[in-house]
């Protein structure tokens, strides 16, 4: 582990950190379904390994003081309470109860680990959930994690992260460029944001909405096929395009139907800044999102939006997605931390025009997904989602695995009910379906 004891936040932790809120919690959802049965002690033991193997897993927030400039981690040789706990699910919906219980809680940064697991055991298989703090982590960590603790449960082989934990996070200190081209792009990204104070992102439209803090959700999963056809588009774009555009849509239309106005629709989509050979390696926070956005002129059709949308995401990839924003970020960096949340207390006071319409992350289709060895059974369902905060109220995580697209709709109760949540969560499927048969004539004519 070296013999460092403290590491400052990096600019990425300290950006998630200022969002995070006891009502609000930032928090990074992630699961995993077994066909079989997990067993609580093993589990906990396989936990404690895996935080041995993972630096930042096991980290803890020194006290803050608002004259410093940046806040500190603790490594810790290992973890300061139990945060693992089983329930019984006799049903879908103490299931469900049991993942808001869980994401909807503010994991506390001043004790290690700063995550929490609940054990759900369900006639269907058990379920592990994870509930894991995004200041420590993103979800590309959370899943590195999660593939840690079930080798430790199998007594299989956990190859060590290349690079450590420790060495990546220079990574994010790498990416704060000053070159014109670099400059340049950060001025466009403060333009476009000041753009939002004269025409605001459109607000996704309530719908049975309650007082209740914390979040719901709504998990859906595509068949194999239907997956397949998904995948197999021949388009200009990627799968992720593709979810986008149906994102914009079902927005459209949903607000359409409630008498909404919606001009600009803005979504932030989070982009994954480890290199292709750890893409999916090393605990920590390597993630920044960048906006899309459609007018009403490029949402005419499924088309227009896909052209637009798809060279939206060709030119951030081009200029490298989030590199713009770590340079904003960084030049905050000696602002002592008061002034630091005080400018995330502005975005009230500007009737939260910065904030965009909806958040959309793929982790994109897993090689393999956590596997707890034969007696636990396959791993047949893997869920995640990002966090979100009003009047941004809806994210979705996306990810396959298994053969199978899995969707997460993430909802602040303040802008969705139960029900609504599921009749959009329709809506957007049925854009992704649109999308998938307008599509097939082409490719099937070429």
């Amino acid at each position: 582990m070296n013999q460092l004891t403290t590491i400052p936040f990096s600019v990425v932790d300290e950006a998630v950190h200022l969002l995070d809120t006891e009502a609000a919690p930032w928090s990074i959802q992630m699961e995993v379904r077994v066909t079989g049965t997990l067993d609580e002690a093993r589990l906990r033991a396989a936990l404690h390994r895996a935080l041995e193997a993972h630096p930042m897993a096991r980290v803890r927030k020194l006290a803050s003081r608002p004259a410093l400039q940046r806040n500190v981690w603790e490594i810790m040789p290992g973890a300061d309470i139990d945060p693992v706990r089983a329930v019984d699910c006799p049903d879908d919906a103490a299931l469900a109860d049991a993942r808001s219980k869980l994401q909807s809680l503010a994991v506390p940064l001043a004790e290690s680990p700063p995550l929490r697991i609940r054990l759900a055991h369900h006639p269907d298989g058990d379920v592990l959930m994870l509930n894991a703090n995004h200041a420590a982590m993103d979800a590309f960590g959370a899943l590195r994690l999660l593939h840690s603790v079930a080798r430790a449960y199998s007594g299989g082989h956990d190859p060590a992260p290349e690079p450590d934990s420790l060495r990546a996070r220079q990574l994010v200190a790498g990416l704060v460029s000053t070159d014109l081209p670099t400059r340049l792009r950060r001025r466009l990204a403060v333009v476009e944001k000041l753009r939002d104070l004269v025409v605001p992102p459109a607000r996704l439209a309530a719908e049975g909405a309650s007082g209740d803090t914390g979040y719901g959700f709504h998990q859906v999963s595509l068949t194999a096929s239907c997956t397949d056809a998904l995948i197999g588009l021949d388009h200009a774009g990627t799968v992720n395009d593709l979810l986008l555009v149906a994102l914009h849509l079902a927005i459209a239309g949903w607000n359409a139907d409630h008498g909404e106005r919606c001009r600009r629709i803005g979504v932030l989509v989070p982009a994954n800044l480890r290199p292709d050979d750890w893409r999916y390696d090393v605990v920590g926070n390597f993630s920044l999102p960048a906006r899309v956005s459609t007018d009403r002129s490029s949402r005419r059709s499924p088309s227009a939006a896909l052209r637009a949308l798809t060279a939206q995401t060709k030119r951030l990839k081009k200029a490298g997605i989030g590199t713009a924003l770590i340079g904003v970020l960084d030049g905050s960096r000696r602002l002592p931390l008061w002034a630091k949340q005080a400018m995330v207390s502005l975005m009230t006071v500007t009737g939260s025009r910065l904030v965009d319409t909806a958040m959309l992350s793929n982790m994109g289709r897993l090689g393999e997904p956590p596997s707890f060895g034969p007696e636990a059974g396959a791993t047949t369902e893997v869920w995640f989602s990002p966090p979100g905060r009003m009047p941004l109220g809806l994210t979705i995580g996306a990810v396959t695995a298994a053969d199978r697209l899995h969707l997460v709709f993430r909802y602040r109760h303040k802008l969705f009910g139960a029900d609504a949540a599921r009749l959009f969560a329709d809506r957007y499927l049925a854009e992704l379906e649109r999308l998938t048969e307008s599509a097939a004539p082409e490719r099937r004519a070429s």
